[in-house]
This record gives C-alpha cells, structure tokens and sequence, in this order.
C-alpha cells in the first residue's frame, strides 16, 4: 500500500506543479508600449474587413458644457491591447455637438475645416491622431456614436 500512496504524492506533486505553470507564446509579438504600435496599419486591417485580434479600439466621451443650441464634449479614443488589458490614448478632443443638424453655431473659436461627417465640429485637439482621420474606421465612429448617444440621451443613427 505504500507505493501506491508514493505514486499518488508524486502525481499529485505534478499535476499541481503543472496546472500552475503557463505556456508562453513565443510567436506573438510582445510590444511593450503601446506608443510602438502602427495604429494606421491596424486601422487600415479593420476597413479591409481583416479584423486584427490583438487590437481593439473604444471611445469614452465626457460633457464639459451645455451651451444654447449645442453641447461641449470630450472625447478620447483609445486603443486597447487584449492579450495584457494595457490601453493607450491616441485622440483627445473637444467637440461641439449641435442639437439640431442645421443650426448656425456663432463662435469664434470653432474651426471650419475640422468637421466631422454627422455634423459635430471640433474645437481643441491634444493629440497625435485628428478624430477626423480616425472616424473613417467603422468601428470607431460607431463607438463614437454610442457613447455621445448614451452621454447626451439623444438617439443619432449609426
């Protein structure tokens, strides 16, 4: 009976040394900032429907102000690496959003040629990557979308 109680502690021994141990994935690509990235490469992967696993990017949007006839907004794109849960900014923005789509908004500091495609105008940008480069992917300017609908409790169409 000894033996087999011998086996069975080293069996054991092994099982619990074994199940806590992982197995690295020597043929991923290990980027250790995310600033190293091409996020072009990556966005151009996404509109050519070749979806990259590795990658995702999200938007978070906050109010800064309620103005007559618009709302002041920020809004930060980020990008997410899955496999370690690292995020990086890559655009940070303020953005008027008007509340009807053709409103005249009189102000000085918005600039024209910073039009985004459903209408909203940025103001300030604090980043690499303009939004207006950025909202050409799908699925950022779908989360953009979402996020300013679920900020602002208006329901704009995708």
């Amino acid at each position: 009976m000894k033996p087999l109680l011998k086996e069975l502690a080293l069996f054991m021994l092994l099982i619990g040394t074994f199940a806590f141990s992982s197995i690295e994935d020597s043929s991923a690509k290990k980027v250790s900032n995310l600033q190293d990235v091409n996020v072009s490469e990556i966005i151009s992967k996404q509109n050519s429907s070749e979806r990259p696993i590795d990658y995702q990017f999200f938007v978070e949007t906050s109010l800064i102000e309620k103005q007559r006839g618009a709302k002041t907004i920020n809004a930060k794109v980020y990008l997410l690496e899955k496999k370690t849960g690292k995020s990086a900014i890559i655009s940070n923005e303020t953005i008027v959003v008007p509340n009807f789509k053709d409103i005249v908004l009189l102000e000085s500091k918005l600039n024209s040629n910073k039009k985004l495609i459903n209408g909203d105008r940025i103001i300030d940008s604090k980043a690499t990557f303009s939004l207006t480069e950025l909202i050409d992917s799908e699925a950022i300017y779908n989360n953009y979308i979402n996020s300013t609908n679920e900020l602002l409790d208006i329901k704009r169409s995708i």
